[in-house]
């Protein structure tokens, strides 16, 4: 499977005007990206190894939590040919004993001169611990290179550690006058095949995919992933997630049929009902909000404890437009097909009771508009985050 920017891009050569920190750090994005929607709780890192003539010697990524860091994984393939070399890599090596030794001491021990950092780890338990060990070693240290793309790859990761919060993204397919289902719930297929594969690899970047109870009962979706396997890289079904106050889901659903865990947000009258569904299913007692629905920061916060750093919502418009309403959405995928459905009586992509006038829009950072078969991709992020780079 190919990355997200890749399947955009077709283009994987490095930029001319790049300097070679940049060049080999776009290398070290470009392996973490191999691991995205599998390391968490950690974040997605990689690692390049230069021996004393420039020469790349080592590479190596972190493929999933509990096993070797990206640093290790590169250092150990370059072997003694790295004494005197450059390890570059995109996130600050750690300085703390996990379920792994720390980094930055084996750094240490392998006779790197020069470390180049694409940031810094926001993790208390290194927050710059890691650059300060390797400088108090008489390593060259460099950090800050390509910062910005550096943190919108492990957007996810920085905002769990800082906001206690998962970074969510939410995904809509529309018509071009913004209908997602006719007047009868149906949405098959308002995108085309080309945007529908685009879907599978976003789902399969993520750690979970988010959908509200219209969408679980209309659709009747797996919310699976399926036929962008690679030898290199083969899919996995990220856990799925309903907000479903009134239970309402049939144990029968598509969504059960897929390997992988669902959990099901409901009210606590429902969980009566959970012998009723398959074992890969559980019921979640969620709390009001103080309008009576489901309280969808509990439900974040349940998924992030779970390790979804990163969940990718679905819909429906209800649910989008709850999520946006408070203020949960951190960045958008808004595929627009070349198609209308000029009726009053469809589904909205997004449906809000909140009254809004023109000067207290919800604004976006518009990042990439890409052309995808015959649809059209507008890839946004709140405006709080538009300093980073995709």
């Amino acid at each position: 499977m190919v990355s997200l920017k890749c399947f955009l891009d077709s283009s994987n050569s490095y930029i001319d005007s790049d300097s070679l920190d940049e060049r080999y750090m776009r290398r070290c994005l470009e392996l973490a990206r191999q691991a995205e929607g599998r390391t968490a709780p950690n974040p997605v890192v990689g690692a390049v190894v230069l021996n004393q003539n420039g020469d790349v010697v080592g590479e190596g990524y972190h493929h999933q939590a509990g096993q070797p860091h990206a640093e290790v994984n590169a250092l150990n393939q370059a072997g003694s040919a790295g004494v005197g070399g450059t390890l570059y890599v995109n996130l600050e090596p750690c300085c703390h004993t996990g379920r792994t030794p720390p980094c930055s001491k084996r750094v240490i021990e392998s006779g790197i001169a020069r470390v180049v950092i694409g940031t810094e780890d926001s993790n208390i338990k290194v927050a710059g611990g890691g650059i300060a060990e390797l400088r108090a070693a008489g390593i060259d240290v460099v950090c800050g290179v390509l910062a910005p793309q550096s943190l919108y790859l492990n957007r996810g990761f920085f905002k769990a550690q800082e906001e206690k919060m998962p970074w969510v993204a939410l995904k809509m397919a529309m018509t071009l006058d913004g209908s997602i289902a006719d007047r009868d719930g149906r949405s098959r297929y308002v995108s085309g095949v080309a945007a529908r594969t685009f879907v599978m690899n976003l789902r399969d970047s993520f750690d979970c995919v988010l959908v509200g109870a219209n969408t679980a009962l209309l659709d009747n979706p797996a919310l699976d992933v399926r036929e962008v396997s690679t030898a290199a890289r083969p899919c996995r079904n990220p856990l799925r997630a309903v907000i479903d106050a009134k239970c309402q889901i049939s144990p029968s659903a598509k969504i059960f049929a897929p390997e992988g865990k669902v959990i099901v947000f409901t009210l606590g009258r429902e969980m009566a009902k959970q012998g009723l569904y398959p074992q890969n299913c559980k019921l979640v007692a969620a709390p009001q909000d103080s309008d009576g629905f489901i309280n969808l920061r509990f439900c974040l916060e349940h998924l992030l404890n779970l390790g979804a750093q990163k969940i990718l919502c679905e819909g429906g418009g209800k649910l989008a437009g709850s999520l946006i309403d408070l203020n949960f959405v951190d960045e958008l995928y808004w595929i627009v097909a070349p198609k209308m459905l000029v009726d009053e009586k469809a589904s909205r992509v997004v449906s809000s009771v909140q009254k809004r006038l023109i000067e207290s829009t919800v604004n976006w950072k518009i990042v990439a508009t890409t052309l995808i078969g015959d649809d059209v991709l507008l890839h946004g992020l709140g405006v709080s985050y538009q300093h980073y780079i995709i």
